[in-house]
């Protein structure tokens, strides 16, 4: 079923048992929007009234015109404006289908792997669309990933999913080079971590895991790797892959870690020569050797800590035990769960808006109506 069938059925139906309001008709060429499919673009009669008259510009919904000159919003909105809401009809179907629009969405994402993290994190980068996912360096000025070139026999690539240029979900993919080569072929032996997968802001509660489990197995078969680290690995192996009992890339992780099973270096000098440092989710902690500065996963080094959002770097730091999997982790990513009395992850907690506080995420449940978590004790 195509999304617009989607949508058009929907004003149809409505049509029928809701009353329509007295801009009913001033919106035309409803469809979704090119840009984000996840919401609805539309031109009122005014304005194509108006383009015609004064620019002679004939409005007959070209994908160049629908980015030109239409409007963006989202379906409960527009059909709010289109019918007067009596008994929440369009409330109702407007989740039916925000859920349409999502699960048809993910189902067309494609995989992007780019060399220009600096440009990337910046978003100097103008190929993408740069979705808002919660991430702390997103925006940030280009002088904050200088660090990433120079990485010895390390490289920082972006890898992510997108629709269209419009980014769903990215990571850090740290490919890691061995000095010894291989006696068989003669090539360098690689190690890989892909680091903690982002998700845009729109899919966080709903599509979260499912997402991050799309971009691990697309990067694993793209590197055709049996084993691949990953931050978010915990999430990625819960997945529901029932009815996938064929793929047995997706059900044998061939002992895949959360954690890297290396660390990366950086010459002392290039280091203290760096205007600016980001805020790293794993090689954060870093250790003074002679010459290089060593980065790991293992908060046992504390010589140089790369914790900083504002571009630079601090000794020591502060961590707490995250409840649910016993994991320390920096404060700054940890929230405090009222109800359970600990810290959580946030990769680990799910908010609930109707006891404002975090809770185990085992331990919430998605209303399809609300479109809201409820804490499983107030169920009970």
């Amino acid at each position: 079923m195509k999304t617009q069938n989607t949508i058009q059925k929907a004003i149809n139906y409505l049509s029928i048992y809701a009353t329509k309001s007295s801009k009913f008709n001033d919106f035309k060429y409803i469809d979704t929007s090119i840009d984000n499919p996840l919401k609805v673009s539309y031109i009122k009669q005014d304005k194509i009234n108006s383009l015609l008259e004064y620019k002679g510009t004939k409005i007959k919904g070209t994908k160049e015109q629908r980015k030109k000159y239409f409007t963006i919003t989202s379906i409960n909105k527009i059909l709010s404006a289109m019918f007067i809401d009596e008994e929440v009809k369009t409330e109702l179907i407007s989740i039916d289908i925000d859920k349409q629009l999502r699960k048809n969405y993910c189902k067309n994402v494609d995989l992007f792997i780019e060399d220009d993290l600096k440009g990337f994190y910046s978003q100097e980068n103008k190929n993408y669309i740069y979705n808002p996912n919660g991430s702390c360096m997103s925006k940030k000025p280009i002088s904050y990933f200088e660090i990433y070139d120079n990485f010895i026999n390390t490289k920082a690539q972006i890898v992510g999913l997108k629709v269209g240029k419009s980014v769903v979900a990215r990571a850090i993919l740290w490919t890691k080079t061995d000095k010894t080569k291989n006696f068989i072929d003669g090539s360098f032996a690689k190690s890989y971590f892909l680091d903690r997968i982002y998700i845009s802001n729109e899919f966080q509660n709903s599509n979260q895991s499912e997402l991050q489990a799309k971009l691990y197995h697309k990067i694993k078969r793209a590197l055709k790797l049996k084993k691949l680290d990953c931050y978010s690995f915990t999430h990625i192996k819960n997945v529901d892959y029932t009815g996938l009992k064929g793929d047995k890339e997706k059900l044998n992780f061939f002992g895949s870690n959360s954690y890297p099973s290396f660390t990366i270096q950086i010459e002392q000098d290039t280091f203290h020569n760096l205007e600016h440092y980001p805020y790293m989710d794993s090689f954060r902690w870093g250790k003074q050797l002679k010459d290089n500065i060593k980065f790991d996963a293992d908060e046992d080094s504390q010589d140089y800590i790369l914790e900083d959002t504002g571009g630079d770097y601090t000794e020591g730091g502060n961590n707490i035990e995250c409840a649910y999997d016993g994991e320390f982790y920096h404060e700054d990513d940890m929230v405090y769960s009222d109800v359970e009395d600990c810290y959580y992850h946030t990769d680990n907690a799910i908010y609930i808006e109707e006891r404002d506080t975090y809770v185990n995420m085992d331990e919430a449940i998605y209303n399809s109506y609300t479109q809201n978590y409820i804490y499983s004790a107030d169920i009970q």
